[in-house]
């Protein structure tokens, strides 16, 4: 089962029963005596998050107890992901979702929390077709939809992540749309220029980059989205020779900028995630990427892996058996940075 940030003796230490604005404390195995409560927390006291985050975690964890969820390994099984007041439930069937649905709905209630039924959705990743527009649960109606944003990352029914690549070049489109009056300027240097694009516009193409199962496509949309920006930044370049000014080849951009481009970053921190996962052996996030279901495969050329992309860069720079060398940080570190010289397009 998953566990969660805070610790079970922190729960089993404090627990706060509520009944009509009437409250018990119970500290130490002794109850204190009911007493009524007139004044709510003000708003940024410091106890909020706390107390909020021992609401949530009470109700989590009897949720996890009394239901069932998808089985990934012997023993371990996967069925709330949780991150601060942002759950997910996963289920292998519609009715074990209804009923933990329904179970966390009921277990929140008692705590003096509301589900937000406009804000959840419901999504289905099956190859099969599902006329399916709803699920309902009780009184509540949650929409279908096929793609939902979570802690900031695109997930869709195809279970791909190229949507993803596409959506977060937009989005750092945007941001170097609305700076461009920045990267135009004359009084500001060029080597400015590239800092505000390594700190404020890369790192918004590249959120998440870690779990991509990039394609070579992907590489070049990432890759031109670059050049568009160190273009910006070096301008046109004068010829000699006729007096007029041409538009720097992509060898002469690279030449000028003698930085690690943004394929060799993405695929330096996915390798350095592969080494954080690998290294987790035995806990949750090591056996959910491990693990293999025991499903026959469609027909059809097989889909992109993460995994595959890793262990395809790691052959590129001769490193073999890399779970293993994983356990040795500074081994990994060196690994990491010579990773950094894959950028796989020039």
């Amino acid at each position: 089962m998953l566990k969660f940030g805070i610790p079970e003796k922190m729960v089993k230490l404090i627990q706060i029963c509520t009944t009509n604005s009437k409250c018990r404390i119970r500290y130490n195995q002794q109850m204190s005596e009911e007493f009524r409560v007139e004044n709510g927390l003000r708003q940024g006291d410091a106890l909020s998050p706390m107390l909020f985050n021992i609401a949530l975690e009470y109700v989590v964890r009897a949720v996890i107890e009394s239901n069932i969820g998808v089985k990934i390994q012997e023993n371990t099984e996967v069925m709330i992901m949780a991150y601060v007041d942002d759950i997910m439930i996963v289920a292998e069937s519609e009715a074990n979702l209804k009923t933990t649905t329904a179970d966390l709905i009921e277990k929140s209630k008692d705590m003096g929390l509301v589900i937000n039924e406009s804000k959840t959705k419901y999504m289905i990743l099956s190859r099969k077709i599902h006329n399916q527009t709803e699920l309902a649960v009780g009184q509540m109606r949650f929409e279908r939809v096929e793609t939902f944003k979570y802690l900031g990352v695109g997930l869709d029914t195809t279970n791909g992540g190229h949507n993803e690549v596409q959506r977060r070049i937009t989005a750092a489109n945007r941001c170097f749309g609305m700076l461009r009056p920045l990267f135009k300027s004359r009084i500001i240097s060029k080597k400015s220029k590239i800092t505000m694009y390594k700190v404020l516009v890369r790192p918004i193409a590249l959120y998440a980059c870690e779990v991509w199962p990039s394609t070579k496509t992907d590489e070049k949309k990432l890759a031109i989205f670059e050049r568009k920006v160190l273009r910006q930044i070096y301008g046109a370049k004068k010829n000699e020779e006729t007096n007029e000014f041409e538009r720097r080849t992509n060898d002469d951009l690279y030449e000028l900028y003698n930085q690690l481009d943004i394929v060799a970053v993405m695929k330096s921190k996915r390798i350095g995630w592969a080494g954080h996962v690998w290294h987790a052996e035995g806990k949750i996030l090591n056996k959910i990427t491990s693990w293999k279901p025991n499903k026959k495969r469609p027909l059809g050329r097989p889909r992109q892996r993460w995994s595959d992309r890793v262990y395809q860069d790691l052959r590129l720079i001769g490193v073999e058996n890399p779970e293993e060398m994983a356990n040795d940080r500074e081994r990994w570190e060196e690994v990491v940075a010579t990773a950094k010289g894959l950028n796989g397009l020039y």
